[in-house]
């Protein structure tokens, strides 16, 4: 089960040199197999990484496990504590699991005679106002403009009123449980936004108002006059005009998770509580993560999800459930978008520049796992191969009240990370 994903994970979007291609294959004696990797002895290896210091550091937890559920390492792993962007996992395998890996969001325009088009969100995270060359950002209100355009110009329309659609998702675009400091810069969560909910670095305060102005200006390029822009509703009998459709979810979980994008994760929560019957809320979607935890045997008591990108300091997860998760991720097809999505340790994503020092060094290009970082909150959940060759699943938390750098955080994780890859400790 295990061998399907991670071979997909390693060669997806990678060609097979002409060298490898020619080699013959090799028959195994029938009977033999493969000598499995030998693991660490549980008590040396909590031994050792009791050594790596947590100074100025409340609370730590971390689970160290095979891929197949032995456990090696254990420190507090039932406890709850917060997660910060290491939920990412958790919503993103939810998300693939429900909607599938090439689900895909449709932007559209729709006409409903009377010179009036509605901008019709449809909950696409990584919509852009200019086309983008990026693998990511298929649809673009630019592309989207030109079509309405010559659509309209088709029915001789070339002034009309604007009106646009966010209905899709409901309840604050905001969330209650986030701390209200961040309102000038984290993004809220809509149904049609454009640029990740941003201007520069700067949160839009009406992201929705921000794309139908941007759609006007671009339907102005193209010849039509737009008299009035004003939230609406798409009439039931409108037809389309135009659509712009984004990038595959395989695709999107794989930026989500490499990037710690906040708006990623939010959307694709809602979709998720959408496809299941449920509001497209912050409520919803977190009450939809956790039963679908549930369902999979992850959930366990004192367990908290208040949102899914795991901005919400209330949100409490476990180092065991996350490395259950990651377990699953590994053995299981489906959540191969989530696997090939973890940064890698000096290379991708948000673990680019980590592990760092000398002794953090035996993680480099070994280590693939989702970051987390709030204030006083770090985490690291994925997955490493030891000095023996032994895969193996963890997750490791560290939370703080006291007034420490980020760099003390990660360098517990990190530090504990690279210990456990050289500890043959047999």
């Amino acid at each position: 089960m295990l061998a399907a994903p991670l071979a997909a994970v390693v060669l997806a979007g990678c060609a097979v040199p002409a060298s490898m291609a020619a080699q013959p294959q090799v028959v195994p004696t029938p009977g033999a197999s493969a000598s499995p990797a030998p693991l660490p002895e549980p008590a040396q290896l909590t031994t050792r990484l009791a050594q790596v210091s947590t100074a100025k550091i409340d609370k730590v937890a971390l689970t160290i496990t095979t891929t197949d559920g032995i456990l090696l390492a254990a420190r507090s792993g039932t406890k709850p504590l917060t997660p910060a962007s290491t939920m990412k996992v958790v919503t993103t395998m939810a998300a693939v699991d429900i909607l599938g890996a090439d689900h895909r969001f449709t932007t559209k325009a729709v006409y409903a005679g009377a010179g009036k088009v509605t901008l019709v969100g449809g909950g696409d995270p990584v919509l852009t106002d200019k086309s983008s060359t990026s693998v990511y950002k298929k649809a673009s209100l630019q592309r989207l403009a030109a079509a309405t355009a010559a659509a309209l110009k088709a029915k001789g329309q070339t002034q009309i009123t604007l009106g646009y659609d966010a209905s899709l998702f409901s309840g604050p675009t905001f969330s209650p449980y986030w701390k209200k400091k961040w309102k000038g810069t984290e993004a809220r969560v809509a149904a049609l936004e454009i640029n990740s909910g941003k201007v520069g670095w700067r949160a839009q305060a009406n992201p929705p108002l921000t794309a139908a102005k941007a759609f006007a200006s671009r339907l102005k390029k193209a010849g039509i006059k737009v008299n009035k822009i004003a939230a609406a509703k798409a009439s039931a009998g409108a037809s389309e005009l135009a659509s712009v459709t984004s990038a595959s979810l395989a695709m999107i979980i794989k930026r989500t998770l490499l990037i710690s994008d906040n708006v990623g994760a939010e959307t694709l929560s809602r979709h998720a509580s959408l496809a299941n019957g449920h509001a497209g809320s912050f409520t919803s979607a977190a009450a939809n993560v956790q039963a679908w935890l549930n369902a999979k045997g992850l959930w366990a008591s004192g367990l908290k999800i208040l949102d899914g990108s795991g901005l919400a300091p209330g949100s409490k997860l476990s180092t065991e459930t996350l490395a259950k998760a990651m377990r699953t991720a590994l053995a299981e097809p489906t959540y191969v978008p989530v696997t090939a999505g973890l940064p890698v340790a000096w290379e991708t994503g948000t673990l680019a520049r980590r592990f760092d020092d000398k002794s953090e060094k035996a993680g480099r290009h070994n280590v693939h796992a989702k970051t987390g970082t709030l204030r006083g909150v770090a985490g690291l959940v994925g997955y490493l191969t030891t000095k023996d060759g032994a895969r193996l699943v963890f997750a490791e938390l560290a939370n703080t009240s006291k007034p420490v750098s980020y760099t003390r955080l990660y360098n517990w994780l990190d530090r504990t990370a690279a210990a456990t890859i050289t500890c043959s400790c047999r």
